[in-house]
Parts: C-alpha cells; sequence; structure tokens
C-alpha cells in the first residue's frame, strides 16, 4: 500500500508542474451486482446452511487526481462502508439473520481515453481493510479472519465537461466472496468472486 501511496503524490506533483492536471472529490454508492449461492457449513447431522439474506447499497467518498487530457491516468483514494445480511439456517432452530458492516480503503489507479463529453476508464484497484463489526460474533464457533489487502480491477465511463461528471463503473475481484468466514476453526468461502456496481459523482475542484 505504502508503494501505491507513493506512486500517486508522485503522478500528482509531476502532474502539476506540466499543468495537464485536475483533481476533486467524488462520492455515491456501490452494490454487489449477484448474491452467491448458500454453503454448508459442517457436516452430518449438525450441518447448516450459511447464506447471504440482503446485500445493501454501500456508501463512499473520496479524492481523485486526474494526469493528462486526452490520455490519462487517474489515481484515487476512497473510503466505501458497506454491510450485507447473513442467513444462517439451523435444523433445530430456523434461520438466524445477522448483519455484517466492513470498511475499505480503496485505491483505484485507472487510465483512460476523452471522446468529447465522455471518458472511458479502466484498471486495478487495491481494497485495504479497515474495521469490522458483525453480529456473527454472536454465534457460536464463528470468527473473522479479513485479509489486509485484497486486488481486482475496475472498468467503466465518466460523462460529463465542466466541474460536475457522473461516473458508472463494474468492479470485479481476484478473491472470493466470504473469504473471511471461519466456523469452529475450518475456513469457509462462497463459490463466486464478488463484483460491484460503482455509481458516483465527481466535483473538480482543480481543472
Amino acid at each position: 500500500m505504502k508503494h501505491l501511496l507513493l506512486v500517486s503524490i508522485l503522478f500528482c506533483c509531476a502532474a502539476a508542474a506540466r499543468a495537464q492536471f485536475a483533481f476533486g472529490i467524488k462520492g455515491g454508492f456501490q452494490t454487489l451486482t449477484t448474491s452467491p449461492d448458500d454453503i454448508t457449513i459442517g457436516n452430518g447431522e449438525d450441518a447448516f446452511n450459511f447464506g447471504v439474506e440482503d446485500i445493501k447499497f454501500g456508501t463512499q467518498f473520496g479524492a481523485w487526481a486526474r494526469i493528462g487530457r486526452t490520455v490519462f491516468i487517474q489515481p484515487e483514494l476512497v473510503f466505501n462502508s458497506n454491510r450485507t445480511d447473513f442467513r444462517i439456517g439451523e435444523t433445530s432452530a430456523g434461520e438466524i439473520v445477522k448483519s455484517e458492516k466492513y470498511q475499505n480503503l480503496d485505491i483505484p489507479i485507472l487510465v483512460g481515453i476523452t471522446a468529447g463529453p465522455i471518458r472511458l476508464h479502466g484498471g486495478p484497484v487495491g481494497h485495504y481493510f479497515l474495521n469490522s463489526s458483525s453480529e456473527l460474533t454472536d454465534f457460536d464457533g464463528y470468527a473473522e479472519r479479513w485479509k489486509q489487502f485484497t486486488w481486482g480491477w475496475q472498468a467503466g465511463l465518466a460523462i460529463g465537461t465542466g466541474r460536475f461528471s457522473a461516473d458508472i463503473r463494474y468492479e470485479g475481484n481476484f478473491n472470493k466472496f466470504g473469504d473471511h468466514v471461519t466456523f469452529f476453526g475450518d475456513k469457509y468461502q462462497f463459490s463466486n468472486n464478488p463484483s460491484r456496481l460503482v455509481l458516483a459523482l465527481n466535483i473538480a475542484l482543480i481543472k
């Protein structure tokens, strides 16, 4: 993460010296595009299903810098807050729904081209885990093992010619959804990689 931040700062300094530089803030929301299938925890008569009950819209805010005009690079620092409701199905007690909240610092480094009012961009994004709070810890045998840093990618477009622009992106990730979950010392994860739809409003402070 330190290397990514250093690269972003160097890009911003070099761009400011050449005057092809824009800087701004952004805010918006995101949501997972699909809900994964349930998984089975344990074996035999004590086994139970564990699944996603509801995926809430998450919020985001942060800052971005754009270096170049027709062809550009755009590093960003974005704080994300998300919530997921998990369903625990027990054979003896029915279903229990528990909520989990978590926060990440996302670091996209996008490369793109400008065509009139449209900017097309894409590139890698790093997710730095910040914090979580989970009602699942009330369930006997549950524990969390979050990865500190994971990788994904983003691709999308922004529309706008002035200081305001609307941004829509699709994000894919290389880790499995729920790979932080452990029950009774065993690690579990859902079968699919999480993907998100990200919508944001950008405001250019320096243009």
